[in-house]
């Protein structure tokens, strides 16, 4: 077990749980003593989303939410994989998915996701997708928070050259206790996408652009299995307020987790896209399936 009292912004499972996310000594939360400040670090973060292309359209990032140790300023997770293959040249591929959070004073915390991918084809050595997502989370309520967010991708492989994304979002949560939770997520955000096309007529434009206010909204369940299994499922729906029910985008994701250790476990992924009218002629639908260890600090 993690030493100390665990906090969970998305589902405090006891009253004690409750008063500690409100009354928390802020000696705990206080970075500004360590030389960072909240609004630096909000900075610093969001920056480095801009200066970092952008990954598959949706990072779901509802089911990439850590429980909050309050005795750590700092606490995140890592998940290494690695991938062999032998055609024409070797190809070797490691993706690493890090989580990170950065908490200040007593309700505000500052959310890091970033993903890359590595590979090497013979001697030549790419990064071929990954992704950066920020966001500064306040709790306004026990059940309610809002924060704003900025991500960015990149998804060469599909044809998404780059992507940015920024908006505000809310979260609510309507049934918590020991080993459930049920919340929705809804925000208002900009978003900008470069496609290449798969393969262009001569003589006409390769890429292809999109810039759009969208809607976003979603709902989650999060359930908690014995000692050692984690489930949690997020349903999505994206569109532009002026075609709401024409070309939506949906989303699907399920995350399974064992902790075979608290420190240490093993964690499987499914995602769905459906994009019901892409700007390039490709799939509309994205699926991935990733399996891996997760290491926790």
């Amino acid at each position: 077990m993690v030493q100390g009292k665990k906090m969970r912004l998305d589902a405090c499972n006891t009253k004690e749980d409750k008063e500690s996310l409100r009354f928390l000594p802020q000696s705990i939360f206080h970075v500004h003593k360590r030389g960072i400040g909240a609004k630096r670090c909000a900075f610093l973060l969001l920056g480095a989303v801009v200066s970092l292309h952008a990954r598959g359209q949706m990072l779901f990032s509802e089911n990439l939410t850590l429980d909050i140790d309050s005795t750590k300023t700092i606490q995140g997770s890592l998940q290494p994989e690695l991938d062999f293959k032998t055609e024409k040249e070797n190809i070797l591929t490691f993706k690493n998915t890090a989580n990170l959070n950065l908490l200040i004073e007593r309700k505000r915390i500052i959310n890091l996701i970033n993903k890359f991918e590595f590979s090497s084809y013979g001697k030549k050595i790419t990064v071929s997708g990954g992704y950066v997502h920020a966001e500064y989370r306040y709790l306004l309520q026990h059940r309610f928070e809002v924060y704003p967010y900025m991500e960015s991708q990149w998804a060469g492989s599909r044809g998404m050259t780059f992507k940015l994304s920024a908006g505000l979002q809310a979260r609510y949560k309507f049934i918590e206790s020991k080993n459930w939770l049920l919340f929705a997520n809804t925000a208002l955000f900009y978003e900008f996408e470069k496609w290449e096309y798969p393969d262009p007529p001569a003589g006409t434009a390769t890429h292809a652009y999109s810039r759009y206010i969208k809607h976003h909204l979603s709902f989650s369940i999060k359930c908690k299995l014995g000692t050692h299994w984690d489930i949690i499922t997020t349903g999505i729906y994206q569109a532009r307020p002026d075609s709401y029910f024409k070309t939506p985008r949906f989303g699907a994701a399920v995350d399974l987790a064992y902790h075979i250790t608290p420190k240490i476990g093993l964690n499987c992924a499914y995602r769905l896209i459906y994009d019901t009218a892409p700007i390039v002629p490709v799939r509309k639908n994205y699926t991935t399936i990733n399996a891996g260890i997760n290491i926790a600090f």
